[in-house]
């Protein structure tokens, strides 16, 4: 059995992340094995990465520690493709961000364990890819808020109504959907109300 560290040496946080995935080391009682340091973009599809040769060239039994889930895929899908390469190759994953193992010998996944780092993990995601913008944005000397003057031409999370929709259709709650799309439960209470109002407007108008 190997106990593998992996490193994504573009993470802006990579010392405390280092210090962290060591403390689960030691609560844990594990011991790292060998380090795996991934220089490559976040953006590239995972199979391009040093994650696919990893679990590609891992034997049964074998672990894989790191921070989080971005820093190996750069979707929820991708994740979990990779979940399941690990689970045909019976290699253990820890998440050490969110202090969560997924460990088993079979395909069969608890679905709501599996749902649960999901949320998480697609919350990651969210984030991120908001920090990105938002670092894009300043690198080019764009304002960050919106400008003096102007009421917002769409509603803030038209651009989640996709994910929203997918995440009511899963059965999570709105408390938990919140999180994902980062903003406080009563906007989005407030959203799903007026998306309401103009759907049934427009029925209206077509009857």
């Amino acid at each position: 059995m190997t106990c593998y560290i992996y490193l994504h040496k573009e993470s802006t946080h990579i010392s405390r992340e280092q210090r962290e995935i060591n403390q689960y080391l030691k609560e844990n009682n594990l011991k790292a094995d060998q380090t795996i340091e991934d220089h490559q973009p976040s953006k590239l599809h995972w199979t391009e990465r040093p994650i696919h040769q990893l679990i590609k060239n891992a034997t049964p039994g074998d672990m894989i520690v790191l921070f989080e889930a971005s820093h190996i895929a750069c979707s929820t899908s991708q994740m979990l493709e990779i979940l399941n390469a690990a689970a045909i190759r019976k290699v253990a994953i820890h998440f050490v961000k969110h202090y969560v193992k997924i460990e088993n010998s079979s395909m069969e996944i608890n679905t709501q364990h599996l749902l649960n780092l999901i949320s998480k993990i697609e919350s990651d995601f969210v984030s991120k890819r908001t920090s990105q913008a938002l670092a894009r944005r300043k690198a080019a000397g764009l304002p960050l808020g919106r400008p003096k003057g102007r009421g917002n031409k769409s509603l803030k999370l038209d651009k989640f109504r996709d994910e929203i929709e997918k995440y009511l259709n899963l059965g999570i709650s709105k408390a938990s959907i919140a999180k994902l799309v980062d903003c406080h439960p009563q906007t989005l209470y407030d959203w799903l109300d007026r998306k309401e109002t103009r759907s049934s407007s427009k029925e209206a108008v077509l009857h």
